[in-house]
Parts: C-alpha cells; structure tokens; sequence
C-alpha cells in the first residue's frame, strides 16, 4: 500500500495566493510609479531610472504569476511575449540615463505592452463589454505613442520619463482596483439596487447632500466658499467620516450637519444591509450548490480510494 500525502495543496489555495502576489505586483510597480516621479520633480534623474529599472523587473514577475493563475496556451504565449518586451525595457532604461530619445523608446515601448496585453484580453474574451473597453485602451495607447515620439517638446529626459511613469502608475492603479474587484457581481449587485428600495435612497440622500450643500453655500459664506466645499462637507458628515476642516458656525449649518449625520448613520446602515442580505440571496443557492457538488466529489473519490 502506497502512503498517502498528508501535505496535499489545495488548487484553490495556490490561485489565492497568486492572486495576492500579483496584487502586491501590482502595488510595488503603483509605488515605484510614483516615487519615480517624485523624484523628477525634485531633479534626480538617476534614482527615476533605478525606479522605471524596478519596475519593469516587477511587471516581469507580475506576468509570470497571472500564467501560473490562467496556465493556458494563450497565457503562455502573452507571458513570454510580455515578458520579452520588459527584459527589453529594462535593457533601454540601463543605458537611457541622460539620453531623452531613449526614454521616449521606453515610452513607445511600454505603449506597445499595453496594446499586446489588450489584444490578448480580447482573444479571451468576445463580449461586447470587454471589445469596447479594450478597443478604447488600445486606441488611447497607440495615441499616446505617436505623441510620444512626434512631440518637440521632449528636449529634456523630465518630460518623456514623467509621462512614462505617468501611464504605468495609471495601468497599475486600475491593476490593483482590479484585482479587488474581480469576483463582484456587479450585475447582481446592480439588479440588487435596482430591485430593492436602495436605489430610492440613495437618490434621496444625493438630493438631500446637493439642497444642504446650496443652503450651507448661503448661511457658510466663511467656512463653505463653494458649492463643492458644502458637497464635500456633507459627504464627509453622511458616510460619518467627519474631517471637521469645515466646521460650522451658524445655528442653521449645525443643524444641518446633525441631520445628515443622523441621517446618514440610518440610510447606510439600511442600505448595507438590503445589498447584503439581497445579495446572499441571489448568490447564496449557487453556492450552495458548489458546495454540493465538491462535496460529492470528496465522497466519490474516497470510495474510489
């Protein structure tokens, strides 16, 4: 008799934890992004390219886990493909240093990565949502990279490298919103605010923020100088996060804020709980269904065993 592992990885388990790598991936190349650019702000040309250097190293690995996630022949070809154009730009960047025409090639370069990368999420996926989306990107890539290299503005490294560094903190961001997002049922949760009384709510409370807003506008005129800083106000004081740096002075403005905090504390506990307990509804007898059938497929494997 053969012994039997007792140290057996569950699949989901390895996908979970891929999918926190590539969202701390994601985060890495969103920081580096950005403190790049800090630093071309501040002159230090050097350190912006030991950054772009950085992240190019990560977005190589961060290939490297989504084929681990998907392990598909069209994955592996977008890893190695993807994966090519990085080492490349990492090579471009070692030797830019001061040279701007180098820098606006990493840009082209980049611009050309996203291009790839839509056109394999494309191949992917046919609906109409994702050929819109992705047709969009791919357009707004191939735009900025004819800028890029006709513009005769670059005559200093700061401006290609910013813009660089600029679309790659944006790509990055929209990675890691992604990530967080990507087992939301936003048709169910749409169809939940549509079909409940949640959507009568919310609109409520938009109309309740946007009439206290022009009253505080009116009564505020020191502290609310404009109809977005009584906006502001009421949304801090609504979803009770209270900054407290436009404090109220008249009787009306006080009592303003105590209703729409009050108001506030109500309508998103009752909002909260509608999408919740809707949401379990419509998605809860699927579940449990999965839940059946890995059940059943335990037992039978056992039997077998």
């Amino acid at each position: 008799m053969t012994k039997k592992s007792k140290f057996v990885i569950n699949p989901d388990t390895i996908r979970i934890i891929l999918i926190v790598i590539g969202s701390i991936f994601s985060t890495l190349v969103l920081a580096f992004s950005i403190l790049a650019i800090n630093e071309i702000q501040t002159n230090h040309l050097d350190a912006a390219s030991r950054y772009l250097l950085f992240i190019f190293i990560v977005l190589g690995l961060s290939r490297l886990v989504t084929f681990f996630i998907e392990r598909t022949k069209l994955s592996f070809i977008r890893f190695l493909t993807l994966f090519i154009f990085n080492a490349v730009l990492g090579i471009i960047v070692m030797f830019a240093r001061q040279n701007p025409y180098f820098y606006q090639l990493v840009g082209g370069l980049y611009c050309m990565t996203i291009i790839i990368s839509r056109i394999f999420k494309l191949l992917q996926n046919h609906s109409k949502r994702s050929i819109v989306i992705n047709s969009l990107i791919i357009l707004a890539a191939i735009l900025l990279a004819i800028g890029l290299f006709i513009s005769k503005e670059n005559d200093t490294i700061a401006s290609p490298v910013t813009v660089t560094c600029t679309v790659i903190a944006i790509s990055a961001f929209f990675e890691v919103i992604s990530n967080a997002t990507t087992h939301m049922r936003a048709k169910v949760l749409f169809k939940i605010i549509v079909r409940t009384y949640a959507l009568e709510i919310i609109l409520g409370l938009v109309t309740l923020m946007v009439g206290s807003s022009i009253i505080l506008m009116i009564y505020e005129k020191d502290t609310i100088k404009s109809f977005w800083d009584g906006l502001y106000h009421c949304f801090a004081t609504v979803t009770t996060i209270g900054f407290g740096d436009f404090p109220m002075v008249t009787p009306i403005g006080r009592a303003i804020t105590v209703i729409l905090g009050i108001y506030g504390i109500v309508v998103v506990a009752v909002i909260t709980s509608i999408i919740v307990n809707f949401y379990n509804e419509t998605t809860g007898k699927k579940d449990i269904d999965e839940f059946k059938e890995i059940e059943e497929e335990t037992k039978n494997k056992k039997k077998k065993e």
